[in-house]
């Protein structure tokens, strides 16, 4: 099923959970490899809750507007890579994303005006390996971090409405240490950092534990 190598032995279904090791996918290769794993075992789950493990090697694609009835369903990135496309859309998509064994995450420049993106992002304790968080398109990124609830937020401020740019991402902590409001400022209820673009119009913030 996946396009790099053709196997079936790319995509496994265990417990309910549809696992990708190996390929390229989108969701149209991952609504096949939902059916015939549901012909091979009985699942408690909707179609729009399937679990879906994205491992080293896996490339998974996908456009914003096809995640709204997946966002019940939860992705956990175990070393592969997530890519997700902004297409236009008048609703704003909540999707929570685990992290196991670290990867990449991709967000594509924003092509047109409308379709906001809300990220969850949860790390267990044992997810030492390192996460890169990808925004193409940008010339820079910020994150936020708020003391009182104990939160970061990146490209969002915590009293905003929209993120800057189409994407934002909740994390737990503070894990990028902000410890400082911006230069310049004296606002102390905001702690923030940036990151600037580098040569291919693209901010990468990395996450390690």
């Amino acid at each position: 099923m996946g396009r790099r190598d053709g196997t079936a032995s790319a995509v496994s279904c265990s417990d309910g959970r549809l696992s990708l090791a190996a390929g390229y996918f989108n969701m149209n290769t991952i609504r096949q490899a939902i059916g015939e794993c549901r012909r091979e075992v009985v699942s408690h789950f909707s179609i729009h809750s399937q679990p879906i493990l994205i491992s080293a090697g896996a490339w998974l694609n996908m456009k914003l507007h096809e995640l709204h009835e997946w966002n019940h369903g939860l992705l956990t990135l175990d070393g592969g890579t997530i890519v997700i496309h902004h297409s236009h859309s008048s609703k704003v998509t909540i999707l929570p994303v685990d992290v196991q064994g670290g990867g990449c995450m991709i967000f594509s420049a924003e092509e047109k005006k409308g379709g906001t993106l809300l990220l969850h992002l949860s790390r267990g304790e044992k997810a030492h390996a390192s996460l890169q968080l990808v925004f193409q398109g940008c010339e820079k990124q910020f994150a936020c971090y708020d003391p009182m609830a104990n939160m970061t937020l990146v490209g969002l401020l915590p009293d905003g409405e929209t993120p800057h740019g189409w994407a934002a991402i909740r994390l737990d902590g503070n894990p990028w240490n902000i410890t400082h409001p911006m230069e310049g400022s004296d606002d102390w209820a905001q702690l923030r950092r940036e990151w600037r673009a580098d040569s291919h119009n693209s901010v990468t913030l990395h996450l390690s534990r």
